[in-house]
């Protein structure tokens, strides 16, 4: 479901107009990047922590997420993790097809931001978020 969680996460970022008009969902990946070219953004899985399992067999799991923009231009960074924030702070969404029915990001909450200038002048910035997964009964995969 890990991989639901992430493509959910990237086509959430190409469906909202404020951020694919300010990188595009093609310029986000997960780990290297085919294409290491600025402006990026990198996608990573920061860990999960059960929250809840249920007689049915439904789970609630807490999953970290986080987001790193690269970019040349401070303001232009900036202006990304703000429409990061719109797109995806407090969002609940399904998750990706092939999921189970009902399976949902059911709260993703940004809990911290941090940005730095790399030794060649490039701008990182990384948002990390708590995703709140619940996936129903029945499927024998975990979050």
């Amino acid at each position: 479901m890990t991989v639901a969680l992430v493509e959910a996460i990237h086509q959430r970022w190409a469906a909202s107009p404020g951020l694919a008009g300010l990188l595009p969902a093609a310029r986000l990946s997960t780990g290297a990047s085919p294409n290491p070219a600025l402006p990026r953004a990198v996608l990573s899985r920061q860990g999960e922590q059960p929250l809840a399992a249920c007689n049915d067999g439904s789970a609630v799991t807490l999953v970290g997420v986080r987001i790193e923009v690269f970019h040349p231009n401070f303001d232009a960074a900036a202006a990304i993790v703000d429409q990061l924030t719109t797109a995806f702070d407090r969002a609940d969404f399904p998750l990706a097809d092939g999921s189970p029915p009902g399976a949902r990001l059911i709260c993703m909450r940004r809990i911290n931001h941090a940005e730095g200038q790399e030794a060649d002048g490039t701008w990182r910035m990384a948002v990390d978020f708590a995703c709140t997964v619940y996936r129903p009964g029945g499927d024998p995969q975990a979050p």
